[in-house]
């Protein structure tokens, strides 16, 4: 039961970095057209940009929820609500984990977008 589980967590994860692909590969070729780039070769080169900025995108999630969880501020706060230490660092380590699992999903994305468009730069030079 245990590797239906793993296998359907698998494919929903690379479903998800298909449908976001798809939406990148759409918005590129809107500002291609829009900026008058017209040849495949162009359009893989805006692409790679893009899978770049998808990688920046998770790495900057991650080091912002760092940011904030290291803040006193935000320590202070935790160590004076209702939660007891148990449910709060259960609740860290959740919090930790959904910025590890942003990063290499953007991860993920972004190298799609670089293959894709290094794939394409190749073919069409």
């Amino acid at each position: 039961m245990e590797k239906q589980g793993v296998l359907t967590g698998i494919l929903r994860f690379l479903g998800t970095v298909v449908l976001i692909d798809l939406g990148i590969f759409a918005a590129v070729g809107l500002v291609c057209w829009l900026g008058g780039w017209r040849t495949a070769y162009q359009y893989g080169g805006v692409l790679f940009w893009a899978g770049v900025a998808a990688i920046v995108i998770g790495l900057s999630s991650l080091m912002g929820g760092w940011g904030m969880t290291r803040n006193f501020t935000y320590l202070y706060g935790q160590s004076v609500s209702e939660q007891n230490i148990h449910e709060r660092t259960r609740q860290a380590i959740k919090d930790e984990a959904r910025s590890y699992w942003f990063l290499i999903l953007m991860a993920a994305v972004g190298v799609v977008s670089i293959a894709v468009s290094t794939l394409i730069q190749t073919i069409f030079r």
